[in-house]
């Protein structure tokens, strides 16, 4: 992928041709960074509504609010009261810990991720495409395998 400002602000983004493994196409996700990346609407910081109005608060401020927010109700309607719904893209050590701290130290199973949404559409992809459900390999690499 390739990704440059333009003088208008925007970000012009576009797949590689000399990619190997995608040849310069991009998902839909791909296509859509430039919009998503630099948009006037994105929070660059935390906020909070403040009579009415949302406000910029510090990260010590925001975090703090959350922890306590979160004990409050696990104290008064117990940890299944709360959960988490995490990125499909983080690394396996990202979720190892993510589940430690929910299930383990949270006390809830309560945790899902948009994997099952956004990485859907992908499985049945590659299961029809290659007949199982893994990501393909560099095609150049293919054309010289031995087998």
């Amino acid at each position: 992928m390739e990704a440059r400002p333009k003088s208008s602000g925007e970000l012009e983004v576009r797949g590689d041709k000399d990619h190997p493994s995608n040849f310069g196409k991009l998902c839909t996700k791909g296509i859509a960074l430039g919009d998503t990346v630099i948009h006037d609407g994105r929070l660059l910081a935390p906020t909070k509504k403040q009579q009415g109005k949302a406000e910029t608060v510090s990260w010590d401020e925001a975090l703090n609010l959350t922890a306590n927010k979160f004990s409050e109700a696990i104290e008064k309607y117990g940890p299944d009261s709360v959960a988490f719904y995490v990125s499909g893209q983080l690394l396996t050590e990202d979720y190892y810990v993510a589940n430690k701290l929910i299930k383990g130290f949270m006390g809830t199973s309560n945790i899902d991720s948009n994997s099952r949404l956004c990485m859907a559409s992908s499985v049945v992809g590659h299961k029809r495409a290659f007949g199982t459900d893994t990501v393909p390999v560099c095609y150049e690499d293919i054309e010289q395998a031995d087998w």
